[in-house]
């Protein structure tokens, strides 16, 4: 008996941008270097009054729900960039998907297609969410939490433990943490539900995910569950999981200084201006070397001399300590600035041969270190 006959047959009908979302939600974590075909897929499985689309690349995966009309239950997977592509560009206002074997049929208003798919059984078990050591936490805050660390993680994959972001969950508080060995970004926040004492470390693929998808669920919190050598994010009706990474994370508390000798409070995007300005002309150098002048009531941002000139900008701004000169990688500094959202960023300096501070003005919760150059003449 043809096996294709066994199989659940699906038929229903879904809103096109309640399509596209999912797709837009699942398609990024398809596996596209693969072996494996059906990973270069995502299943579409019809159940009741839901459609539920998921993905995986086996280290990481993600599941969504919308709501559809649902003729007849069943499931299939089917290529992501294709299937993608038709949703995308079809602007009708519903899509019915109807499936025969291996083969899903997709039809609108004006457009219709036969797509060739993969058997549902043959797509790997992505797992449930944990049902407990459950964690919540205000989807905003965590938002902002993930960002101001997810710059700071390494980009390569040299030591592994450097390649994601340190998740230290104790009573309610939450601190995460991620280096690359030239800088350092922790960020501590309240959650609430906890019931497990852990320290963890998550892909910093698998944060860039969540970044991405919360913005587009509407509800006010994530779900977080951490058990064994997985850690899953639940946002509403979509959740991801993911494996950890092995080892341990450098006891980094150590090298956070207690307050710095002087302490330089200035306009965020004065500084931003200046810090870019100054790259321009530091882009040849080794490490985008800029240097920081620090004066009574002033800071001077100046880029190393180098074969295409050289920039300076001064920025009027309260001065409290000895005067310096420091140089960092202009990039780090930007990077930073990027992601805080007050007026006015402080900066705290012991001497050019130690760690700068870089940290918000009003979220205390939150520090930035970044490791001195070597300062040019």
């Amino acid at each position: 008996m043809d096996n294709a006959n066994n199989r659940r047959q699906m038929k229903a009908t879904i809103l096109q941008s309640n399509f596209a979302k999912a797709l837009n939600m699942t398609s990024r974590i398809v596996g596209n270097r693969t072996t494996l075909p059906v990973l270069g897929n995502i299943l579409i499985s019809a159940k009741k009054s839901q459609i539920k689309f998921s993905a995986t690349d086996l280290e990481v995966g993600i599941t969504t729900k919308s709501i559809g009309k649902i003729e007849e239950e069943g499931d299939i997977t089917l290529p992501a960039k294709l299937l993608s592509d038709f949703v995308l560009n079809n602007k009708d206002e519903s899509i019915e998907i109807s499936t025969e074997g291996s083969i899903a049929s997709l039809k609108s208003d004006h457009f219709e297609a036969s797509i060739h798919g993969i058997a549902a059984e043959e797509f790997p078990t992505i797992p449930e969410p944990p049902k407990t050591n459950n964690v919540t936490v205000n989807k905003e805050l965590l938002s902002d939490a993930l960002r101001k660390v997810g710059i700071a993680p390494a980009t390569d994959e040299t030591r592994p433990v450097l390649a994601g972001v340190f998740f230290q969950f104790e009573g309610t508080n939450l601190t995460l943490a991620a280096t690359d060995s030239y800088r350092l970004a922790e960020k501590k926040l309240a959650v609430t539900d906890n019931t497990n004492d852990s320290k963890i470390i998550v892909p910093s693929r698998t944060i860039n995910e969540v970044i991405r998808i919360m913005p587009t669920v509407s509800v006010d919190d994530v779900q977080i569950s951490a058990a064994e050598n997985q850690i899953s994010f639940k946002v509403g009706d979509t959740y991801i999981i993911s494996r950890l990474i092995e080892g341990s994370f450098p006891n980094y508390t150590q090298i956070i200084p207690a307050a710095g000798k002087t302490v330089v409070t200035v306009k965020k995007t004065e500084l931003v201006s200046a810090v870019k300005m100054s790259s321009l002309f530091a882009k040849d150098t080794a490490n985008n070397n800029v240097k920081m002048v620090v004066g009574k009531n002033e800071i001077s941002i100046l880029s190393a001399a180098s074969q295409n000139g050289s920039a300076k900008s001064t920025i009027n701004c309260p001065v409290v300590g000895d005067g310096l000169e420091i140089a960092f990688n202009s990039k780090y500094i930007v990077d930073v600035l990027n992601v805080i959202n007050d007026e006015n960023v402080v900066l705290e300096f012991n001497d050019n041969t130690s760690p700068g501070v870089i940290k918000s003005e009003k979220d205390t919760d939150y520090v930035y270190i970044i490791m001195p150059l070597k300062v040019e003449n």
